[in-house]
């Protein structure tokens, strides 16, 4: 009888401890040191979002081991776990990389790769988007509708369990998470949500015959609706 109340203590502290509190944290630039206000806070496990105040300061529902998805514009996002210390003490400073640089003069030429790597290399540190190879000049054709189908492997990597079919569906329904959302054009969180690449996000657009206007202009919740539907008519086999 002794063990079985020690058994139902010990089940008891687990849960309570499992449970979500309210955590605090103040993101600050790694550059500057200064607090960063309205950056965005996402529980990647709860879906619950906040923003930081004028000093940087948030507060957000978490659990231990629960991931926090934080992004500001001009600066990169960054992913971090909720620890046992964080979640007992209840506060945390946090830094995030500024991505701004200072530059004389910027030319941009419209990027045309040669399929010469000495070249293309180059041509490569400029580019901001991915791109397709123009092989005429070397006697290559482009292999993009040569029968290779590059959602194939982002397929393999977004088979959905139950668990993580519910969550889409769960986001679905989070009107802040929504609201987030539709004001991000960085495709960083949809990233994060759905644990794919950007790049791959762009290929799988692309593959389901989503425009070049579409892919970079369409706001984060016109991405993440997009990918899905994806996603769901190529399981489908439409």
């Amino acid at each position: 009888m002794r063990y079985f109340a020690v058994l139902l203590f010990t089940l008891f502290s687990i849960s309570v401890f499992a449970q979500e509190k309210n955590i605090k944290g103040i993101v600050y630039s790694e550059l500057s040191y200064a607090p960063e206000s309205k950056a965005n806070i996402v529980n990647l496990n709860s879906l619950k979002v906040a923003q930081t105040e004028t000093d940087g300061s948030f507060t957000i529902l978490a659990s231990v081991n629960d991931t926090l998805h934080i992004s500001s514009e001009g600066f990169r996002s960054l992913k971090i776990k909720v620890t046992n210390d964080w979640y007992k003490e209840g506060k945390m400073n946090i830094y995030i990389k500024d991505l701004s640089t200072v530059l004389d003069e910027v030319v941009i030429n419209t990027l045309k790769l040669t399929g010469i790597l000495s070249v293309d290399t180059k041509l490569i540190a400029l580019a901001d988007y991915p791109y397709y190879r123009d092989f005429s000049a070397t006697g290559f054709s482009t292999s993009y509708n040569s029968g290779l189908n590059p959602i194939n492997g982002i397929y393999n990597a977004m088979k959905r369990n139950s668990r993580e079919t519910k969550k889409i569906n769960q986001i679905r329904k989070e009107v802040e998470l929504i609201e987030v959302m539709k004001k991000k054009y960085d495709r960083e969180m949809v990233s994060a949500l759905l644990n794919i690449s950007k790049e791959d996000i762009v290929k799988m657009l692309q593959r389901c015959n989503h425009s070049e206007r579409f892919i970079y202009t369409a706001n984060d919740y016109q991405i993440f609706t997009a990918v899905n539907e994806c996603y769901d008519n190529y399981k489908l086999g439409k």
